[in-house]
C-alpha cells in the first residue's frame, strides 16, 4: 500500500544554509624572502573554521612563525623560502571551510610560484639606427622574471607608448627612431630580491638615408598560447628603406585596427586585448614599402578556463530516495569534472555514479549523506568549483517549495511487515536501494 507523506505536527523544515566562498585564491608569483598572501574569505551565517592545504595535505600552522590564518580567511607567508634544496611554499594551495553540523566546502586550487634568482641570460648590445628606422634591445631573463624589468636610458625611466614599447619576451623595441632615442641602455630587474642591472648599451642615431636598404624583419612573430579574456601581442618588427606599411590578416582576412580590440605599435606589432575563441588562428604580417615586401606567419592558439554552465542546485529529499546533482561546464581543453562531498573526494560505486559524464548521482539516501556536494572543473587553463547544500528531510516531513530556488523530491513510502537492522548491508524495496539504517526494526 502506497501512501503520500504528510507534515508531522511541529516538525521544521531546514532552510538551506548560504555558504560559500566570497573570495578564493588566484595564482600567484612569490619573491623569496618577501611576504605573500593567499586570499580567501567566506560568507555564512555561522563562523567558518578555515584551514588550507599545501599539494593536498592540510597545513599545520600551530607552531608556524611564518605561516598565518588572518582573520578573513587569507592565508599570509610573512617570509617566503626558497632554494635550490628547500623549497617548503612553492606549491599548490586551496582553502577549507568547515562549519560545525552544517558541512565542508573547498576553494578551487591556486598555484604559488617563487621568481627565480635574478640573472641575464642575454643583454642589450650598442648599436647605431637611422632616423625614421627601429630597432629591438634584447634583455633575456628567466619567464618568471619578466614582469620585473623595466628600462632606463641614461639612468632614466624610459617612458613607454606605441612608438617605444616593450615585448613579453623583455625586450625593448624603439619604432620611427628620433634624434632623442640616443643615449645608453640598461634593463633593469627590480622587486625580485636585490636590484640586478644589466651591461649598459648605447644607441647612436644616425641622420635619414634615402638610400635604398632591403626590407628585413628585426622580429617575426611567433607562435603564442593564451587563455580567452587575456591580451596578446604579436611583434612584427621591419627595417629598410623606404619605410614599410604593415598589414595583418587573420584567417585570410584583413584586420581593421579600427576596432577598439585590436592596436598597432610601433607601426608594425599587433596587440589584440580581451581575447576571443573567434581570435584564434593564423596571423600573417605583410611589410610593403613599394620596392619590397617580406611577410611572416604565426599561429594563436587559445585555451578557455572552465566556465559553469549549469551549477548544481540545493535539494531536499528523504531518505531511501534517489538524487542527481546536475552540473555543466564548457572549457577548453574539455574540462576534467570530479564530486567532493564536505571536502572528501566522492568515489564512484554502487551508490555514487557519475552519468552523463558531468552529473553526480546518489542512489537510496541515507542521514550521512547530508552536507554540501561540489562539482569542481579543470583545465590547463584554471580551475572552478561550485557548491549545493543537500537536507535530508525527516520521515513525515513534506514542504511546498520553489522551484526557481532549490529541488525537492516527491515522496511516497511503502510499508514493510517486518525487517531486521543489518549492519552494512542494503536491500531493496520496488527497486529502490536501501541501506540498513533506512530500514526499522520495529514490527
Amino acid at each position: 500500500m502506497w501512501f503520500p507523506v504528510v507534515k508531522k505536527p511541529g516538525s521544521a523544515v531546514r532552510n538551506f544554509s548560504p555558504f560559500w566562498f566570497s573570495t578564493e585564491p588566484s595564482d600567484t608569483l612569490a619573491v623569496r624572502g618577501a611576504p605573500t598572501l593567499l586570499n580567501c574569505s567566506v560568507h555564512s551565517e555561522s563562523p567558518a573554521k578555515i584551514e588550507w592545504k599545501k599539494d593536498g595535505s592540510f597545513l599545520s600552522l600551530a607552531s608556524d612563525d611564518r605561516r598565518q590564518v588572518l582573520a578573513d580567511g587569507s592565508l599570509l607567508i610573512s617570509s617566503v623560502v626558497h632554494s635550490k634544496h628547500n623549497k617548503p611554499d612553492e606549491g599548490v594551495y586551496q582553502c577549507v571551510a568547515t562549519i560545525d553540523n552544517l558541512g565542508t566546502i573547498i576553494s578551487r586550487t591556486a598555484r604559488l610560484s617563487v621568481a627565480g634568482i635574478p640573472r641575464y641570460l642575454s643583454q642589450p648590445e650598442s648599436a647605431s639606427v637611422r632616423v625614421g628606422d627601429s630597432h629591438v634591445l634584447n634583455c633575456e631573463v628567466n619567464p618568471d622574471l619578466v614582469s620585473f624589468i623595466r628600462w632606463e636610458q641614461n639612468k632614466e625611466p624610459v617612458e613607454l607608448d606605441q612608438r617605444v614599447f616593450t615585448l613579453p619576451s623583455g625586450a625593448l623595441v624603439i619604432s620611427n627612431a628620433t634624434e632623442a632615442d640616443a643615449g645608453l641602455y640598461r634593463c633593469v630587474i627590480e622587486n625580485a630580491g636585490p636590484t640586478k642591472t644589466s651591461e649598459e648599451a648605447e644607441i647612436q642615431i644616425l641622420p635619414e638615408s634615402e638610400e635604398e636598404r632591403t626590407l628585413e624583419f628585426l622580429l617575426e612573430p611567433q607562435p603564442v598560447s593564451k587563455v580567452v579574456g587575456e591580451s596578446v601581442l604579436l611583434p612584427c618588427v621591419v627595417t629598410g628603406y623606404p619605410t614599410a606599411y604593415v598589414t595583418w590578416m587573420h584567417k585570410d582576412q584583413l584586420i581593421e585596427y579600427s576596432k577598439s580590440r585590436f592596436e598597432v605599435l610601433g607601426g608594425g606589432s599587433l596587440r589584440i586585448f580581451n581575447l576571443t575563441e573567434e581570435d584564434a588562428g593564423v596571423y600573417s604580417c605583410m611589410a610593403d614599402n613599394g620596392n619590397g615586401s617580406v611577410e611572416a606567419q604565426t599561429e594563436l592558439t587559445l585555451k578557455a578556463s572552465p566556465q559553469f554552465l549549469k551549477k548544481p542546485a540545493s535539494i531536499y529529499a528523504h531518505e531511501a530516495t534517489d538524487i542527481i546533482f546536475e552540473c555543466e561546464v564548457t572549457g577548453s581543453p574539455a574540462p576534467t569534472i570530479k564530486w567532493v562531498k564536505n571536502g572528501d573526494a566522492v568515489i564512484p560505486s554502487d551508490y555514487f555514479k557519475i552519468i552523463k559524464e558531468q552529473n553526480l548521482q546518489v542512489l537510496g539516501l541515507v542521514k550521512s549523506d547530508e552536507g554540501f556536494y561540489q562539482c569542481l572543473a579543470e583545465n590547463d587553463a584554471g580551475n572552478v568549483q561550485s557548491s549545493a547544500q543537500l537536507i535530508i528531510l525527516d520521515q513525515g516531513v513534506l514542504m511546498a517549495f520553489n522551484p526557481s530556488s532549490s529541488r525537492i523530491h516527491d515522496v511516497y513510502f511503502e510499508e514493510i511487515d517486518c525487517c531486521h537492522r543489518c549492519n552494512g548491508a542494503r536491500f531493496r524495496s520496488n527497486a529502490k536501494s536501501l541501506r540498513a539504517s533506512h530500514i526499522s526494526n520495529e514490527k
